[in-house]
């Protein structure tokens, strides 16, 4: 770009794109209860809904270049929310438990057709030297879509089913997607398609799975653990589902405190230092979710979203070591499907699996104690400068 002013407007309609992409995703935790009770389902088939959605979410981020080669950045992104907007649509209308998975899936693929090109178009838009800050508003989005669906949740209930919530957003999601079409700048240019001798040599190296271990359980820990938490303090603990809603809501907001200065840490402190002890605190502040009495049960819920998200300037810092500069967004095209197909929908089906059985606590107690065990990988990390 010629100029250094940022780019506010369009920052801010990819901000809200994002939003309606992620919350599309992330609602369907505060109304699962309610839509096990319509279908007729069990906790563990409630689970795996985030499973269906992670499939489809890694698979078009694996290869959303197959998509971009044909079609500019700009215009997959509008296709996103609108894939998200038609599958919301799906699941709000249809009554036939195939047709809802299949809304499931496409759900995630829509989201995951997003994030690619999302961040292509802002770094293209954004003069390289305010990069950080654009960053930081961008993950605006999925802070807001975590924190706004168990409270939009709670509103719309009052008044509608679970099904007028989502054709509400699914209209929402047109209208971003308009917004973001017609005012927005960037992204006016063809992406590539994968380079796969490239991606296996990237598998071939060992840090590669251990930064890919910590990405799965940072993912587990922020949108596996979310899935069910809600039905979890609801049924396991017997909190009210408003109370739950409400706590869940706010406790998200917490991760605004870490977001722009989390990066500082890593900077100051050394990548390996911070994974190290993001792990072990964000690990046991998880397990503590399964044993904790009421009170510490309710500080849990707050200080370990907190926790988590000042783990990823560390993690993204700790990836970018694993390969050269240019095959670094091919690393990281791996490891957020990875960490995303087994964190956040692995995890929640386990845990809805282990429900049904009597056990809702011992999910998040052995993710949570699987996550601060983690700390022995820590040492096989790129060392160099930490």
């Amino acid at each position: 770009m010629s100029t250094n002013t940022f780019p506010l407007r369009s920052t801010l309609l990819l901000v809200g794109v994002f939003f309606m992409t992620f919350i599309g995703r992330t609602v369907l935790s505060p109304l699962l209860l309610s839509i096990e009770r319509d279908l007729g389902i069990s906790h563990a088939e409630g689970g795996s809904f985030f499973l269906i959605i992670s499939t489809g979410l890694m698979l078009t981020m694996l290869f959303s270049g197959l998509v971009t080669q044909h079609v500019n950045h700009r215009t997959t992104i509008t296709l996103s929310v609108w894939v998200v907007a038609a599958a919301l649509l799906l699941l709000a209308l249809t009554e036939n438990y195939l047709l809802f998975r299949v809304g499931l899936f496409f759900l995630g693929a829509g989201a995951g057709l997003y994030l690619p090109s999302g961040v292509t178009a802002l770094t293209d838009v954004v003069p390289e030297g305010q990069w950080g800050k654009a960053i930081a508003f961008h993950e605006l989005g999925p802070i807001f879509g975590l924190a706004a669906a168990p409270f939009f949740a709670e509103i719309t209930l009052q008044f509608f089913e679970w099904r007028g919530l989502l054709l509400i957003l699914a209209g929402a999601a047109v209208l971003s997607g308009l917004g973001y079409l017609r005012w927005a700048g960037g992204g006016r240019f063809h992406g590539s398609a994968p380079q796969w001798r490239q991606l296996y040599e990237i598998l071939r190296t060992p840090r590669f799975w251990i930064i890919s271990f910590f990405f799965i359980m940072a993912i587990g820990l922020e949108m596996g653990v979310y899935s069910m938490l809600p039905a979890y303090l609801v049924d396991a603990r017997g909190i009210d589902q408003s109370m739950v809603n409400t706590l869940v809501s706010t406790s998200r907001l917490t991760s605004l405190l870490m977001v722009f200065v989390a990066g500082k840490l890593s900077d100051s402190f050394g990548y390996r230092r911070v994974i190290a002890g993001i792990v072990v605190s964000a690990g046991l502040a998880t397990a503590l979710l399964a044993v904790g009495s009421k009170g510490l049960l309710v500080a849990a819920v707050y200080i370990q979203p907190m926790l988590v998200s000042a783990f990823f300037p560390a993690g993204f810092t700790a990836l970018a070591g694993v390969t050269g500069a240019a095959q670094r967004n091919l690393a990281v095209s791996l490891v957020i499907p990875i960490a995303y197909l087994v964190g956040g929908g692995a995890f929640p089906t386990l845990i809805g699996w282990l429900a049904e059985r009597g056990a809702f606590g011992a999910g998040f107690l052995g993710v949570g104690l699987l996550t601060a065990a983690g700390i022995v990988l820590v040492p096989g990390l790129k060392t160099t400068g930490n």
